[in-house]
């Protein structure tokens, strides 16, 4: 049962970092997402491609649900990179309220991959003790 529950919340968590993906076929999906527009091609293409690399956190915690041997690298590779977000997004000023809640969304995120974490080392630890 703990197996399955860390499957179901790596799929939701995976699935949230796919959702930026949709910059990367639609520019203008910025404003939606993040609350400001891109401007100029140098722009654009920094957004398209950090769609790309979220898209492959995503997919990696997906991978993760039927490989629970790759798990701990899994997470490992979304908290850096949510942590990393959330650091930048705190620390910064004068953000669109739609940044603001992508970095909350983030925040939950974490929790719920600490949870995953948990769920991980008590399977695994739990008769040893």
């Amino acid at each position: 049962m703990t197996d399955k529950t860390a499957g179901i919340i790596l799929f939701i968590v995976g699935i949230i970092n796919l959702l930026p993906m949709l910059v990367f076929f639609d520019a203008t999906k910025t404003v939606r997402l993040y609350g400001l527009p891109i401007e100029g091609e140098s722009l654009t293409i920094l957004m398209r491609h950090r769609a790309v690399l979220l898209s492959l956190v995503g997919l990696t915690l997906i991978y993760a649900v039927f490989k629970p041997e790759f798990r701990i690298y899994a997470i490992g590779i979304a908290l850096i990179s949510k942590l990393a977000f959330i650091f930048l997004t705190f620390t910064t000023s004068n953000y669109t309220a739609e940044v603001r809640q992508v970095a909350l969304i983030d925040v939950g995120a974490i929790v719920l991959l600490l949870v995953v974490l948990g769920i991980h080392f008590y399977a695994k630890y739990r008769f040893e003790l």
